[in-house]
């Protein structure tokens, strides 16, 4: 059986397999590794050929409380199986070329005999098994015990009939379904060799979360000789599932019920929790991910041009004064990104940083440069008053990085690069945490369509739902992942209404252009003020896609798109009861909205498919 586990090398930046994720195979569960533990990085991290050029980007991350020693976004190595890889047995072509990661959680338990024990152990059984029975010749030990086998099983039947072959693959392990995750990012098994004793001794304390990690350590396993069994009763519930010592002069047991009420603390002071969950829940790990749009000559500014831009700032001088000082030999928008980047101790926050992307789509009627394509097109076909702007993007290119993960509540990249974070602490893709040199990314090539809103109906749908956009937004502020999101109750409505629009229209284009809405994205743009519009993109690898997207953005064609959206929109499988309610999906925080007319694939939205209400189709 192959040691190894094939997946897309886009996913390693992400919430499949990204760092500290837990990767889900029929091998097994993997934890994977921080980057320093990956073979290849310390071979490319300093090789020009595998940096990723988005200057813009790196100048956002390279801030005090952000990143303030990196210098390179290195791109992640391609990577392919060997011509004879099947379905049970994988080899890369380039073994270096990989990431790394450790069966979690670590106990697991035999279905026949019913042992349960850590990993460390089942391997020493195995070990001592294959070296009295099997003769290796060309595999090591570690190679036959990958994915983990029960050696007191196989020993038992080589011992019936040495002669018999037995397939190894009889005798696979069952990693157990339940761990536990800590505020501050860690991940552990529960304490099963100490199970028995704290459910006998302190199990009112468990179900209170009293206890302590120290306390915890103070226990002491229900005997010296322990020997677990993991019984599954018929009932199939908690009570009906046994931890049980198989020593004769033991024999103590406990069952699995309140299993979801343990919990402890890491230390004394109580700041971080540790809870108990099922391995797939989603609060296991919430990746903190960063996108770009590569912005071509974004902030190439000669040195010289770079010394008069500082004392120009110094002297209070604004960008229109600089732009015109320079000979309108710069972008705008080149010169703004680099005023940004002179305090290294200011944060950029991603409304202005996705504003820079909003003005240059703007400001080039038509642009052809590098990996970035567009050309804005006639509006004057659109029957609806309501698109300023419509543009067809045949090629962008989109930057992703990692730059940490939190657990049990997940955390907005504003708030993860300012610092300012309270309950709940991040943990970092490297080693070194914010101090690191480098990230790891993937640069992924596509299509789209933009459009700039009318800034006229979104004023109407916030006065005459005022009311409910106040509960919404206090909502939105009690909560850790959006608390930082939005600067006042009208910034919040030109949320939904951008955000609505971008899903119907998402829905719709699902039928016209042939991508399922699990392959779209949408990247949002809107600010309190000025900014209301929307990019629906696909991203299809190196090789981009194939412009069934984009040619959705002729006006003719997106009139159409647009008019049929919003007549779908009209009626819902769950109304009247979805059109008026008062609150509902992710903390209540959508009105008229559901799966069965505004809610799209979860990867395909970027709040959460949270912030969005149908009633929005009044104003267009």
């Amino acid at each position: 059986m192959s040691r190894y586990i094939e997946t897309s090398t886009r996913k390693m930046i992400g919430a499949y397999a990204g760092v500290g994720a837990l990767v889900e195979d029929t091998k097994g569960a993997i934890l994977i590794d921080s980057l320093e533990e990956w073979p290849f990085i310390k071979n490319i991290r300093d090789k020009a050929e595998y940096h990723i050029n988005d200057k813009r980007l790196l100048d956002r991350l390279k801030n005090d409380k952000g990143f303030p020693e990196i210098k390179y976004l290195v791109r992640m190595p391609p990577n392919s199986t060997r011509q004879f890889t099947s379905g049970t047995f994988i080899q890369p072509q380039n073994q270096e070329d990989i990431s790394t990661g450790q069966y979690f959680p670590r106990w697991m338990y035999c279905e026949k005999c019913k042992r349960f024990n850590s990993l460390d152990n089942w391997f020493d059984k195995w070990d001592k098994v294959i070296q009295q029975y099997v003769p290796l010749k060309s595999k090591n030990v570690r190679d036959t015990f990958i994915p983990p086998k029960c050696g007191y099983c196989y020993a038992e039947d080589l011992k019936k009939s040495s002669k018999r072959y037995f397939s190894q693959e009889n005798y696979l392990l069952t990693q157990i379904r339940f761990i536990m995750t800590s505020s501050d990012g860690e991940i552990v098994d529960l304490p099963w060799e100490k199970w028995i004793t704290l459910k006998k001794d302190k199990f009112n304390s468990l179900t209170k979360g009293d206890l302590t990690l120290d306390e915890i350590n103070s226990y002491y396993p229900c005997c010296d000789n322990q020997d677990l069994s993991y019984i599954q009763g018929a009932q199939g519930d908690f009570s009906s599932i046994i931890i049980k010592c198989r020593n004769p002069k033991c024999k103590k047991q406990g069952s699995l019920e309140g299993i979801f009420g343990f919990s402890y603390y890491s230390d004394k002071s109580k700041e971080f929790k540790y809870k108990t969950v099922i391995r797939s829940s989603n609060s296991v790990y919430y990746p903190i991910l960063m996108h770009s749009i590569y912005l071509p000559n974004a902030t190439s500014i000669n040195n010289d041009d770079q010394l008069k831009i500082n004392n120009w700032v110094d002297d209070d001088l604004d960008v229109d004064f600089i732009y015109k000082a320079l000979f309108r030999k710069y972008e705008i928008t080149q010169i703004q990104t680099y005023i940004n980047s002179i305090d290294a101790n200011s944060t950029q926050k991603e409304v202005d940083y996705r504003r820079k992307e909003y003005q240059f789509i703007l400001e080039h009627s038509k642009y052809e440069k590098e990996d970035f394509i567009f050309s804005h097109q006639e509006t004057k076909l659109i029957k609806k008053n309501i698109i300023t702007n419509l543009t067809k993007v045949s090629r962008l290119k989109m930057t992703s990085i990692q730059t940490g993960y939190s657990r049990q509540e997940p955390i907005d990249v504003d708030l993860f690069l300012s610092g300012e974070i309270d309950r709940i602490k991040p943990k970092y893709t490297t080693n070194k945490s914010k101090n690191t040199d480098f990230l790891l990314g993937v640069e992924n090539y596509g299509e789209g369509i933009f459009i700039a809103l009318h800034s006229d109906p979104i004023d109407e749908y916030i006065n005459k739902y005022s009311e409910t956009l106040s509960k919404t937004f206090l909502k939105a502020q009690a909560s850790s992942l959006f608390e930082n999101k939005f600067l006042s109750k009208e910034h919040l409505g030109r949320y939904i209404y951008v955000h609505t629009l971008s899903h119907l229209l998402m829905k719709e284009l699902e039928f016209s252009c042939g991508y399922p809405t699990v392959s779209l994205s949408e990247r949002l743009f809107v600010d309190s003020e000025d900014m209301q519009g929307v990019l629906i993109f696909t991203v299809a690898g190196m090789d981009g896609s194939y412009g069934g997207l984009a040619s959705q953005a002729s006006p003719e064609r997106f009139d159409e798109i647009l008019t049929r959206a919003l007549e779908r929109s009209e009626d819902c499988a769950s109304d009247p009861i979805c059109y008026h309610s008062s609150g509902q999906g992710v903390g209540d925080m959508n009105q008229a909205a559901c799966y069965s007319c505004a809610l799209v694939a979860e990867n395909a939205c970027e709040s959460f498919n949270s912030f969005l209400d149908r009633k929005i189709r009044e104003f267009l």
